[in-house]
């Protein structure tokens, strides 16, 4: 019996984790060992408005801008001005950001930032330095329980009583806690073509979807317009920062793509950037990153120089091939502003929550900050919350029903789910892959593991096709284009089938 039990150990679960007293029992588990996330996948920084002249009103500003009027205003505001808090306190206490000769943070600039905002730790391993700080620092008070792959939430009189897990010997367990909290991470895996963590199979989306949590905003996937792509295969990320410093789209005879796109270019919001790029591969051939005026390339990217060096490129001399792949997920488990999801004592941080910063289109390098601000609430929300939960006595079934997975799930999602959609291909990915609830405990842990891989890709799809419009992420193109009609409006899904709601706040409302 655990106080705390946090499935996931990125960014998100380990500042939760960090900001509990270590009075509490805590555990955090995790599918594969502490460095298998996303977070230590992350190159491009983190973004807080700590440079001179910036203010949090203004990164609120370009975040809900970003958003395509479908950021929930209040919380964005609470993102920027409590991230700038906790980015102060960690460089306080000497977590290693990148800096200038006179020690002061050296900022970057990405898409749709305004001014130069972001910061860096280890040149293009932000995420990397961060797991280690906060594993460091939450050492002595957690209990790890890695290679725990979570097969289901424990749902008893409606409320979340814990989980039952799977170890890296295939024993089927159960934890109990007090609160559980999912910090599962992304969705990535889904798509043929990622630059995520093998780990990111959108797990919490099926286990908050069968323990009866409502889901939203799940149509909203950002593609990252810039993987390096070989033969049709994802070789890893290449940062946006690294368009920041300057590097260039260009087809294969050097001539730029983004002329007439947008007037921002290379650093026009991610989803345009993508669709360009999206467009030009199937249309008129491949594109590539022309990074070779960048100085000293390999001091500020060493992750990527050896990345492209490893596959025999030359990122100072070559072009670099590249092309979106499915990267971040604005949506997710439904939440308040302090991580509640809507069954009790279930919450969800991280971008496995959907609490309404990212809208339809996330900003660039504000994904870790999200991680950071919700889970530094969440411990606020559980403290006063208490710990009051009598332990159950809970009887599962070790099933052995099996379910297989179609060899061409990944495929059909790039394809018909991925970052061009049109009513057909999603009419058509829903009738073969249609969303409905499974009897968790009738299955074997391994088709479990399966069925959690279905189910997130079809709730995805369920969303994508009831989005009757184009917004930020989510491009139809049998509607192109934005409608005031959807503006404001969640497409909602639990067990009990779908709803359209409204956000609380519009980005048309003032950013105190």
């Amino acid at each position: 019996m655990f106080d705390v039990c946090i499935i996931g150990g990125g960014i998100a679960g380990l500042m939760l984790a960090h900001s509990l007293p270590s009075s509490l029992s805590i555990a955090v588990l995790t599918k594969e060992d502490s460095f298998s996330s996303n977070t230590a996948l992350a190159q491009g920084g983190i973004a807080a408005s700590i440079g001179p002249g910036d203010h949090p009103t203004s990164h609120a500003m370009d975040t809900l801008s970003a958003g395509a009027e479908h950021a929930h205003a209040k919380r964005v505001n609470l993102l920027t001005t409590e991230g700038l808090a906790i980015i102060e306190s960690l460089l306080s206490r000497g977590l290693p950001f990148d800096a200038t000769e006179e020690g002061l943070p050296l900022l970057g600039r990405e898409a749709a930032h305004s001014t130069k905002r972001i910061l860096h730790a280890g040149g293009d391993q932000t995420g990397k330095m961060f797991l280690q700080y906060f594993l460091a620092v939450t050492e002595d008070h957690v209990k790890r329980l890695p290679y725990s792959s979570v097969l289901e939430l424990i749902v008893r009189d409606g409320e979340c009583v814990g989980v039952c897990v799977e170890d890296a010997l295939g024993n089927r367990s159960t934890i109990q806690a007090h609160h559980t909290v999912l910090a599962t991470g992304g969705i990535g895996q889904l798509y043929s073509q990622t630059s995520n963590s093998f780990v990111a199979t959108g797990d919490g989306l099926s286990l908050a979807f069968h323990a009866g949590a409502v889901l939203e905003d799940l149509e909203f996937v950002q593609f990252h317009p810039t993987v390096l792509t070989l033969h049709g295969q994802s070789h890893g990320l290449i940062s946006e920062a690294v368009r920041g410093e300057g590097a260039l789209l260009v087809n294969a005879a050097g001539q730029r793509i983004m002329t007439g796109i947008h007037p921002l270019m290379e650093l026009a919001p991610r989803d345009i950037v993508a669709r360009a790029i999206e467009r030009h591969w199937q249309q008129k051939g491949p594109v590539f990153l022309d990074a070779q005026s960048i100085e000293q390339f390999e001091l500020k990217f060493p992750s990527i120089f050896k990345n492209c060096t490893d596959l025999h490129i030359d990122p100072e001399r070559e072009l670099i091939p590249v092309r979106p792949g499915a990267h971040f997920h604005m949506g997710g488990v439904q939440t308040d502003e302090w991580g509640a999801t809507t069954v009790p004592r279930l919450y969800a941080i991280g971008e496995v929550a959907s609490t309404g910063v990212h809208g339809a289109n996330r900003l660039a390098s504000n994904s870790l900050l999200e991680g950071l601000v919700f889970a530094k609430r969440l411990a606020s929300k559980l403290l006063c919350t208490g710990f009051n939960f009598v332990e159950k006595e809970i009887h599962l079934a070790d099933g052995t029903k099996e379910f297989i997975l179609p060899a061409d799930l990944q495929l059909r999602m790039t394809q018909q789910v991925g970052i061009l959609r049109n009513v057909e291909t999603l009419q058509k990915f829903n009738a073969d892959f249609p969303l409905h609830r499974f009897d968790l405990q009738q299955y074997s842990s391994q088709h479990i593991k399966d069925i959690h891989r279905y189910t997130a890709s079809s709730l995805i799809a369920t969303a994508a096709l009831l989005r009757k419009e184009s917004r930020g992420a989510h491009y139809r193109d049998d509607t192109p284009e934005a409608s005031t009609q959807w503006t404001g409006k969640t497409v909602e899904l639990s067990l009990a089938g779908h709803t359209f709601g409204k956000r609380l706040v519009q980005q048309k409302e003032t950013v105190l």
